[in-house]
């Protein structure tokens, strides 16, 4: 509940006018649906794939092989899951993270499906933390919202 937005509401019902916005979250269903719900967010997503998910295909291979996998990210089930359910053929996708195992999962989800890959700095970021984002597969980082969304224009566009 501490928790404050990194990009105001604004910028997102902007997004979501023009673009098929789903989020591949690491947290539990319920915790990023009350984050979702307590910013009045929830609208602006067509779909969400969180960790409840990602745990529920882990038990599935397990059941069928008997392995342990790990599907979290930074795999990219979680993002190549998000963009299947998006359901055309060949969408136009980029991947918006803020941390290294987000750029990592965006990374590795480029060899089954092209994407850009955002790196997003909440705040004014360092030398470090930008090129931490880069070495683990951001194409570009960002660090103000209107930056995000020059970058996805460049999607739309494209």
């Amino acid at each position: 509940l501490r928790e404050r937005l990194l990009i105001p509401v604004k910028y997102l019902h902007r997004l979501k006018k023009t673009l098929h916005l789903r989020i591949a979250s690491g947290r539990p269903r319920f915790e990023a649906e009350l984050a979702l719900k307590r910013f009045h967010l929830l609208s602006c997503f067509e779909s969400l794939v969180t960790l409840d998910d990602c745990q529920k295909e882990e038990h599935r291979i397990l059941r069928r092989t008997g392995r342990h996998v790990r599907r979290t990210k930074p795999h990219p089930y979680p993002l190549l899951k998000a963009i299947k359910a998006i359901g055309l053929p060949d969408p136009r996708c980029a991947y918006v993270g803020d941390v290294v195992d987000d750029m990592a999962a965006a990374r590795m989800a480029k060899k089954t499906f092209p994407m850009r890959a955002i790196g997003f700095l909440n705040r004014p970021g360092t030398r470090q933390a930008r090129e931490n984002l880069r070495k683990a597969g951001a194409e570009v980082v960002v660090e103000r919202p209107a930056g995000l969304l020059r970058s996805l224009r460049t999607l739309q566009a494209g």
